[in-house]
């Protein structure tokens, strides 16, 4: 009979969930962008308008919004202030000054996403016809240039400071003194020993992991609200842009939440140092520490693509588990590569090799249970980002996706050598050097994924929908493009058994309802004055899957009803 070790379970019951998360309804958005807007974009006006409204897919946060609508010749006309409409999060609206002249205008506008990341844009409009109407297309929702290198360097060595961090913390609780249970050593050497102290350098690499941490949150905050803002990095460090960064995005509020977990984790840790107090006392701070360094990964969950998933418990979750799971991995390996070599210094070489093969082995088991939350939660997170297979290598965040894989793949290959040394008479020097090159590839990984923070996973492509059904004596033809968000041509065409165009047809209506309960119905009547098909520019509000109704009247008022089951998004 197999016997499967603790850590082992639990791997096989987290790839036991995998199904699970995968079934699970979602779908994730990339960074906001613009679905309706009035004035619409190249849109000429018989009078100026009294104000511009801009509708996104998403709810919007209240933090760094701006609008500015400027004539031809630079001067601006709106009232100064853009504001999120009460009753939908997801428009943002400005007043405009009452008498504007005829001429081209421009809409400038910019706007945080769910998700922290800024969006921009450019929509022109214009009033009268005494001039010709603007050329040029609106820019495209997008973020305020590249991502920043600063941002994503700071995202690095925040995972690098959790993961020395949390390593450390359970390689001393969970892997060492299993390790000191498989030595022959006397009782009164096993009551002796210090639990926090058993390690050479630990100490120092524990209290490396706590200053890299702190320093990259405490740095987190003016240079994300200088992002967001779009100002100077001078800029964010100012105090209405911290304020108004801390009062009303989201990053603001989880960064005063992490500045309070970092200041409580110092203390457990000078406690859980203390040997002053039993070994007792210090191990039920150590699992404290453990605990809010855990915290502090779940914290930063609440922040990003995860929290702008239509489902974001799922996705919050899947973020945490996925980056606990490679903190403890890498932090471990840390522990192996810095202290392992100079521990037990004071035993025969013999005995010292004993108790490197040990932690090996040890590990080995606690690697399963991590590389299968890492693949269940990594195959989770590709499906909700990467929700069409041609995005991998059409889209930056596919690449560097495909690259982390990669990377994860040959982590993958010096572990299983690990594991076949561990079960070696003894660890050679050839294992210490595979345990570094995995640290190290492990460090390009964990850079890769700050990237990946920083790069919008982008929309599946739109394949526009055609299908016809027969009802009764009629067949009923529905098209729609794009299929997207938006806006979208619906063409709808009615033809007899022979497939000749039915004449004289007197009324069109669809009616769509949607799978969400929350999204609301919507139906439009189609012009039938013109020849078939009968066409009609209408708006999308949302993806996912909607039930299309189409109900035709004839001449001799006889009902043609069909139904078509349409995802918006993307063929399913």
């Amino acid at each position: 009979m197999l016997y499967l070790s603790r850590p082992a379970r639990v791997a096989c019951l987290l790839l036991l969930c995998l199904p699970l998360l995968i079934l699970f309804p979602h779908s994730s958005w990339a960074h906001a962008f613009v679905i309706e807007s009035s004035p619409t974009e190249n849109q000429v006006l018989d009078k100026s308008p009294s104000q511009v409204t801009i509708t996104f897919n998403e709810d919007l946060q209240s933090a760094f919004m701006s609008i500015k609508v400027t004539d031809e010749t630079g001067k601006r006309v709106d009232t100064g202030k853009a504001q999120l409409d009460p009753n939908h999060k997801s428009t943002m609206e400005i007043q405009l000054i009452p008498g504007m002249k005829n001429g081209i205008y421009s809409v400038n506008w910019r706007a945080l996403s769910a998700d922290g990341h800024p969006v921009n844009g450019v929509i022109p409009f214009q009033v009268g016809s005494g001039s010709n109407a603007p050329t040029h297309q609106a820019a495209a929702s997008e973020g305020s240039g590249t991502s920043r290198i600063d941002l994503i360097a700071v995202r690095w060595f925040l995972y690098i400071g959790l993961s020395l961090l949390f390593g450390a913390i359970c390689f001393r609780l969970f892997i060492l003194p299993s390790i000191s249970q498989d030595k022959n050593r006397s009782e009164q050497h096993k009551q002796n020993q210090r639990p926090f102290e058993t390690l050479p350098r630990w100490t120092k690499l524990l209290w490396s992991g706590y200053g890299i941490t702190s320093a990259a949150i405490l740095i987190s905050l003016p240079l994300q609200a200088s992002w967001d803002a779009g100002v100077s990095i001078r800029e964010g460090f100012s105090l209405p842009i911290l304020g108004e960064a801390l009062q009303f995005t989201g990053a603001g509020q989880i960064w005063f939440i992490q500045m309070i977990l970092v200041l409580l984790l110092s203390v457990t840790l000078i406690y859980a140092l203390d040997y002053s107090i039993s070994n007792r006392q210090r191990r039920l701070w150590g699992y404290s520490s453990a605990l809010l360094t855990l915290c502090l990964m779940l914290s930063k969950a609440f922040v990003g693509h995860p929290a702008a998933a239509t489902h974001p418990a799922p996705a919050i979750a899947a973020d945490f588990v996925h980056l606990a799971a490679a903190a403890f991995w890498i932090g471990s390996l840390a522990v192996m590569v810095v202290c392992l070599p100079v521990a037990g210094a004071e035993l025969p070489v013999s005995e010292r090799a004993t108790l490197r093969q040990a932690a090996l082995r040890r590990f080995a088991g606690w690697g399963i249970a991590m590389v299968a939350a890492l693949l269940a939660t990594g195959i989770y997170g590709a499906v909700l980002y990467i929700p069409a297979p041609s995005m991998l290598l059409n889209t930056s965040y596919g690449l560097v996706l495909l690259g982390k894989a990669a990377l994860l793949l040959v982590m993958l290959v010096f572990a299983a050598s690990q594991f076949r040394s561990a079960r070696q008479a003894a660890a050679s020097k050839r294992a210490a050097g595979g345990l570094r090159a995995e640290l190290s590839v492990g460090l390009l990984v964990m850079l890769l994924t700050a990237v990946l923070t920083h790069l919008s996973p982008g929309q599946a492509p739109a394949v526009p929908f055609e299908e016809t059904r027969p009802t009764g004596e009629y067949n009923v033809t529905l098209a729609v493009s794009p299929n997207a968000v938006g806006s979208n041509e619906f063409k709808v065409s009615v033809q007899d058994s022979k497939g000749a165009a039915v004449s004289g047809i007197q009324q069109v209506t669809l009616t769509l309802t949607p799978a969400d309960p929350d999204q609301d119905q919507q139906e439009f009547v189609l012009p039938v004055k013109q020849q078939q098909p009968f066409r009609s520019q209408e708006l999308m509000t949302s993806e996912g899957t909607w039930a299309v109704k189409v109900h035709a009247l004839t001449a001799s008022l006889d009902a043609v009803d069909a139904e078509f089951t349409l995802y918006v998004g993307g063929k399913k």
